[in-house]
Formats: C-alpha cells, sequence, structure tokens
C-alpha cells in the first residue's frame, strides 16, 4: 500500500525499498521504510497417491525439506509461475492445477504466498535448476507429510493451516480433495 510522501530509495533485482517520513503523535517526524518483495507462487506436487517434495539446499540455506515454487517473474500470473517452478525444479507437469491458499503480507515487507495443488503429475523433463539451487525430488504419504511439517522450511502461516488439518478432521479433508487424494 502507497503511502503519502513514499519515495523509492533503493532497487534490486528481488526487493524495493520504500521511505516515508511519518509525523507521530507527539508531532515529531520520523522517516519510516518498507520493502517490497516479489509474490511467490508454491506447489505441493501430487504424483498418484504420493506428495512430491525437495529436498533443497542454496548457498543461503542449508540442505532442507521444502515444498517445490519460487517468485513470480514479471508478468506471470501466479498460477503460470507454479507451472514454471515444478517444470524446473521436478521437470514435471500437472493435468490439474487447484489453488488452495492465498496469503498476504502488509506490513514492513510486503508480498503474497500463492498455494497451489498440481495434481496427476507426470515427469515431462529434466530439472532446471537456477545455479543457486540443488534440489532433490522425494515422494511421500499424506500421513508423512501431516505428521512431518516442522521439519519443512515452509511460510508459518501456510503451515499453521497444515497443522490444523493434521488435527481437524474437516480440514484434512478438505486438504485431501484440494491434493485429488
Amino acid at each position: 500500500m502507497k503511502r503519502r510522501g513514499e519515495k523509492l530509495v533503493f532497487k534490486s533485482e528481488f526487493t524495493r525499498i520504500y521511505q516515508w517520513r511519518q509525523r507521530l503523535y507527539d508531532g515529531s517526524h520520523l522517516t519510516y521504510e518498507r520493502i517490497e518483495r516479489p509474490s511467490v507462487s508454491i506447489v505441493i506436487p501430487v504424483m498418484g497417491s504420493k506428495i512430491v517434495l525437495g529436498m533443497e539446499e542454496q548457498p543461503i540455506f542449508k540442505r532442507c525439506l521444502s515444498p517445490l515454487g519460487g517468485g513470480i517473474e514479471g508478468g506471470e500470473s501466479p498460477l503460470a509461475a507454479a507451472k514454471r517452478e515444478l517444470l524446473e525444479e521436478a521437470g514435471m507437469a500437472a493435468r490439474r492445477w487447484r489453488r488452495i491458499g492465498e496469503y498476504k503480507y502488509a506490513g514492513r515487507v510486503s508480498y503474497t504466498l500463492h498455494l497451489f495443488a498440481a495434481i496427476d503429475c507426470r515427469k515431462v523433463a529434466e530439472q532446471h535448476l537456477d545455479p543457486g539451487e540443488r534440489i532433490e525430488t522425494i515422494k511421500v504419504t499424506f500421513k508423512w507429510f501431516l505428521s512431518n511439517l516442522e521439519k519443512m522450511r515452509l511460510d508459518d502461516k501456510i503451515k499453521l493451516d497444515l497443522i490444523k488439518a493434521r488435527y481437524e478432521r474437516s480440514k484434512r479433508k478438505r486438504l485431501e480433495e484440494a491434493l485429488g487424494l
């Protein structure tokens, strides 16, 4: 959300930083800033009855388990980014797609996470990873997936929703249906 007097003070490939002078309650002023980063599409691919996850390593974090996905590039829709990321990171395509959720962040750092189910996936190509990525795909059961969320590198809001599905039968059933299981 753009604020009155807000100015772009820094722009990189991935972030923009804006600043503005804010009048405070006592009449003084302070310079505030916010960071805008690219929105992200996260994919939970399903192959048969298994969920596909990535055992991922990047220079900025140690090897860890995570869903596939990445940044939405200029002009891409969230779904187009999800399809591209699935193809790049796993060499897969899906016959059906479902939006599971959208998580908006509008604080000092603003962006949106889009969570998709990629249903009935099949291998169609080799991985085409970014130079700073190493990803080995693994297949897990739905039960294992829900039981091991704490071990995954996953946004807290998404993780919380998935943990609720672990304990609440109606949420678990909706998630299973969304994943085509």
